[in-house]
This record gives structure tokens, C-alpha cells and sequence, in this order.
């Protein structure tokens, strides 16, 4: 899954781009994609071998295995993804998740539907009693995610609900504590917990799945991020692999390029940072940038990161009856889990099957003293959890990978292993978060660091926004 072919060699290096940007995540790519495509010189540098960020894969044996996403939104032709990837020319091969999750709770289960009617009336069947409310919340809904997308600052709505935490906003239109709890069921896209996940955040988040559906890229999330990364050098773009950068440098408080890790000096009119914003303003600009600015970073809050399994099975495991999808806990635990191989047979050799496990850690990064032990008593506890829904799965196993926050942090570099960015809560939610616009000029952000916030369609957004704002600055 390596990038080969993808990269340039250091000594291919210009002395001089118009943008540089910072990470390749997807933000990143998208961004330099459309500079590139507009005849900006562009270079994306990334420390990691590969492109992607969480939107990767890796080889293991017979079996490719998705790092971190595990599907897409917004991907059809008229949504956020869609059309970015129409634009730039990119065509992918998506398979549709229909239902798009389901959730198993420890004394019922419910599929949600890849369409918001359709699981409006599937709700409205189980809790007749809550119907008339049920259509008020999904009214409000899309009035509320067509504020957010039209920026309308005015807005009765968005300003409403930028005040109201999610569990706020369902108790005001439903009593039945069933039904709260399932269309809270998906908080673990965001990181936390209904009474905490800003309203607007979930909004945007769950209207992208159930308006356009959640997808998964032929081949891999990998291909993905790969497409993008092949859009920018088939523009004449360059990406530099395995290559860290170490300051971004300022005169007068204006952006004048960067320094590698080699020593290398590479000078830029415009820098984007798809990294941790932590990092950018404290590790790589030596330079004093607004106290303010500096104050407000320093006093926000990272989101959760998690424990992530990886199992390859052999081909007589029986997963027929197996849901994708929340297995949650009675103590607000959950554990994201998929078999791929459903979807996607390719991803892995002669009838193989894969499941992965994405779960909650109730360990605090800075308090871990022995990561390996966490990752090998995580690992067996997961196995053993799973066995209560694929029975004698542990003699099914050919292959076990796993990863901490401390992995996540390795290979992204996203502070304590950061899901989602910064905590997706009230404060740090639409104006709380940072701009894409830093105090420093010609300095952006893209990613989830950023704004509009976390997930694949939401980064994909950011990238394009500032690239755009490039392109209109330089008009």
C-alpha cells in the first residue's frame, strides 16, 4: 500500500512553490489537488509513507486492512464528495451501504436506513406514540443542516441550537428515553456522548449519512486518499513522502516558506496546514504569533482517540448474521465494528473474511506507562467480547494487528492520537473552532483541526474551502 510512484525524491525539490502545504491527509490532498489543477505550484509534504492521514490501509499477509475510516459520506454526484471528486476529474468505484449502520444495544437492536424518509418512517413504526414528533425533529433537522451549509450566521435556527448540546435538543422534542437513545446512537462519530456533542455537529454529521448515504471505496479507503494524491501530480503537483516538516518560517508576520528535516529550505507564498494546530503554532513557527490567538489553542480540548482491532479470518468463519455497526455498552461504551470483507470481497484472498473493531478506551494518554500491555489486554478483551456474536471466532483468526492512541499519534502525528481534532462540543463547535484563516498571513488550515469539523466529507470540505480562498487571495 506503499505511495511508490506517488512520491518525489527530495532532489526533485523546487526552491521555490507558490503553496505548501502540510500533511497529506485528505484536507491536504484535496486542497493541493485544486491548486495544483489551477496552475498554482504546489507541494504537499507528508511524514508518514503514504498518503492519506486516517484515510489509509495496510497489507498484512492476505488481507488489507482499512487504519481508521471505514466509510464515506456525501459521496453521491450532488454532495460535498461527489462533486469534489467530479471537479477534479477523479473517477472511483464506491459500494453503497444500505442500511448504512446498525445499532445493537445490550436488549434490542435497529438497522438505519442509507435514507433519511426511510428511516423517519422506520422510527415513526417502532414509537408511534412519538410520530407527529418524530417528523418536527427531522423538519428541524434539515432546516438546521441547510443554515450550517449556507453559512447563514442570522439564522434563527443555527443560532438556537449553537447554544443547545445534542441530548438538549432531542429532550426537547421527545419523552420516550428509547428512542433518545437511538438517534444519539451514532455520537461515536463525533467522540462524545449526546449531553456533551454540540447539536450543530451531529447535524451536520448524521444528515451527510442519511441524506446521501455512507460509502466505501472499491479497494480500500487507501485508493481514496491515492486518487487525490495522483489527481495533484497528474496537474504537476508535487508530493514529498517521508519527509517531516520542522519550522514554518515568517517576516513580518507573513508566511515566507518552510524548513524539511534534512535541512532542506523550501520557500513559499502561501502554507497550509492540514496538521495538529497544536503542533503548528508551538512546535513550528518560532516566531511570537498573537497571544490571543495562542491563549485560545492552548486552552481547547483534543478529541477522544481509540483502541483499533484488526482480525483476518479464515474463509469458514461464519459472519452471515453479523451487523455492521454500535455495539454499545450499558456504561456509555461502545465498539464500532465491520466485517469489509461483506462489502468488499477483494480485500482479501480465496473467501478470507476481515472484521474490524473500533472502541472506547477509558485509559487517559498521559497516565499509559506500558502501551504494549494496554494493546495486548485490549486485544484479548475485544476477541472475547466478540465471541458473543460470532461464536468460536478465536479459532477462525489467521491474522491480529491492533493499535492504541499512541499508534494513531505515530503514524498521523494528531495530538494524543486525536480522532477527530479538536472535542466536537459546544465551544469548540462552527465559530469556536479555529478558522481556516490563522493571524498569520498567508497561513491556512484545512482538516479536522478546523472548520466545518471531523469526518472524511467534513475534511474534504475544509481542503477545498482553503484552497479556494487561495485562489480568490491571489486574484
Amino acid at each position: 500500500m506503499a505511495g511508490h510512484g506517488l512520491s518525489i525524491k527530495k532532489s526533485e525539490l523546487q526552491d521555490k512553490y507558490d503553496v505548501v502545504v502540510i500533511g497529506a491527509g485528505v484536507g491536504g490532498l484535496v486542497s493541493g489537488a485544486f491548486l495544483a489543477k489551477r496552475g498554482k505550484k504546489t507541494l504537499v509534504v507528508e511524514q508518514h509513507n503514504i498518503p492519506g492521514g486516517y484515510c489509509t490501509s495496510f497489507k498484512r499477509g492476505a488481507y488489507i486492512f482499512d487504519s481508521a475510516v471505514h466509510h464515506i459520506g456525501g459521496c453521491s454526484k450532488y454532495s460535498i464528495v461527489g462533486r469534489c471528486l467530479k471537479e477534479l476529474g477523479i473517477e472511483l468505484e464506491f459500494f453503497g451501504l444500505d442500511p448504512m449502520d446498525s445499532l445493537i444495544f445490550p436488549s434490542f437492536s435497529i438497522d438505519i436506513p442509507a435514507d433519511i424518509e426511510s428511516y423517519k418512517s422506520s422510527l415513526q413504526r417502532r414509537y408511534p406514540a412519538e410520530k407527529d414528533n418524530i417528523s418536527r425533529f427531522f423538519s428541524e433537522f434539515i432546516k438546521l443542516y441547510r443554515a450550517i451549509i449556507n453559512e447563514s450566521e442570522n439564522s434563527p435556527t443555527l443560532q438556537k441550537y449553537r447554544e443547545q448540546t445534542y441530548g438538549v435538543m432531542l429532550d426537547s422534542f421527545f419523552d420516550d428515553l428509547e428512542l433518545k437513545t437511538v438517534l444519539a446512537g451514532q455520537w461515536g462519530y463525533l467522540g462524545s456522548p449526546a449531553y456533551e456533542v454540540s447539536s450543530i455537529g451531529m447535524c451536520q454529521m448524521l444528515v451527510n449519512y442519511l441524506r446521501d448515504g455512507a460509502w466505501y471505496p472499491k479497494g480500500g479507503t487507501q485508493n481514496f486518499a491515492n486518487a487525490f494524491a495522483k489527481s495533484l501530480r497528474d496537474s504537476g503537483g508535487d508530493l514529498l513522502l517521508s519527509s517531516k516538516v520542522k519550522e514554518i518560517f515568517l517576516r513580518d508576520n507573513k508566511v515566507a516558506g518552510v524548513r524539511l528535516d534534512g535541512g532542506e529550505d523550501v520557500k513559499a507564498e502561501y502554507v497550509v496546514s492540514n496538521v495538529d494546530a497544536k503542533q503548528t503554532f508551538s512546535d513550528l513557527i518560532k516566531e511570537e504569533v498573537d497571544p490571543a490567538y495562542m491563549d485560545r489553542i492552548r486552552g481547547m480540548k483534543e478529541s477522544p482517540s481509540y483502541f483499533l482491532l484488526y482480525l483476518g479470518l479464515d474463509p469458514n468463519v461464519d459472519l452471515s448474521n453479523f451487523k455492521r455497526g454500535f455495539y454499545h455498552s450499558p456504561n456509555n461504551q461502545w465498539k464500532y465494528v465491520s466485517a469489509p470483507t461483506k462489502v468488499d470481497p477483494s480485500l482479501a484472498t480465496k473467501g478470507r473474511q476481515e472484521i474490524t473493531v473500533v472502541a472506547t478506551t477509558e485509559e487517559k494518554y498521559d497516565e499509559v506507562k506500558d502501551w504494549k500491555g494496554l494493546k495486548d489486554r485490549l486485544t484479548k478483551c475485544t476477541i472475547r467480547y466478540l465471541e458473543d456474536f460470532v461464536p468460536n471466532l478465536e479459532r477462525h483468526i489467521e491474522v491480529v494487528d491492533a493499535a492504541t492512541p499512541k499508534t494513531l499519534w505515530r503514524y498521523t502525528l494528531n495530538s494524543k492520537g486525536a480522532a477527530y481534532g479538536w472535542a466536537v462540543t459546544l465551544d469548540q463547535t462552527g465559530p469556536g473552532r479555529l478558522s481556516n484563516k490563522t493571524p498569520v498571513d498567508n497561513l491556512y488550515m484545512a482538516g479536522h483541526w478546523t472548520n466545518p469539523g471531523p469526518g472524511v466529507c467534513a475534511v474534504v470540505s475544509s481542503g477545498w474551502r482553503v484552497a479556494n480562498m487561495i485562489l480568490e487571495n491571489g486574484r
